[in-house]
């Protein structure tokens, strides 16, 4: 049997629209009294949040028992994999999330990372893998895998 590898098959910007950050600064900090100073603060480190976010979709070859969506990040980064998602074989459907790891030795998944330094590689269950460009976000998986705002 081959070795166990990961193979990234994109790494996507998450769009910072004016509605998503609404919605962020709402979950965030809607119920909290801030000051100007506060409120600027807040609105700097969401902005910064939001920006630095990423989808990666990446294909797990012959999977073994050491594979851990918790082992997916950066070097110098405490952000893990964030509302990861299993893909259909093609890419066009979620099939199960974090919670319903399929047991199929070969995988598709898709998740979120924050904080994405694109000048790193991604670190994996089994050793680091080189990103590709950053791209703007497929219409197919902005759909299947639609950001939330960390609350």
């Amino acid at each position: 049997m081959a070795s166990p590898n990961v193979q990234v098959l994109g790494a996507y910007r998450v769009e910072c629209t004016p509605e998503l950050f609404a919605q962020a600064m709402e979950w965030k900090y809607g119920n909290l009294p801030l000051s100007v100073g506060e409120r600027d603060a807040a609105e700097a480190h969401v902005r910064s949040e939001l920006c630095g976010a990423v989808l990666i979709e990446a294909a797990i070859h012959n999977r073994d028992d050491h594979f851990s969506v918790s082992d997916f990040g950066q070097d110098g980064s405490d952000q893990a994999a964030y509302s990861e998602v299993f893909l259909s074989e093609d890419g066009r459907a979620v099939i199960a999330d974090a919670f319903d790891v399929p047991t199929d030795p070969g995988l598709r998944i898709a998740f979120f990372l924050h904080f994405f330094d694109p000048a790193k590689t991604l670190n994996t269950s089994y050793g680091p893998v080189s990103l590709p460009p950053l791209q703007p976000m497929p219409e197919r998986l902005a759909e299947l895998v639609p950001y939330e705002p960390v609350t």
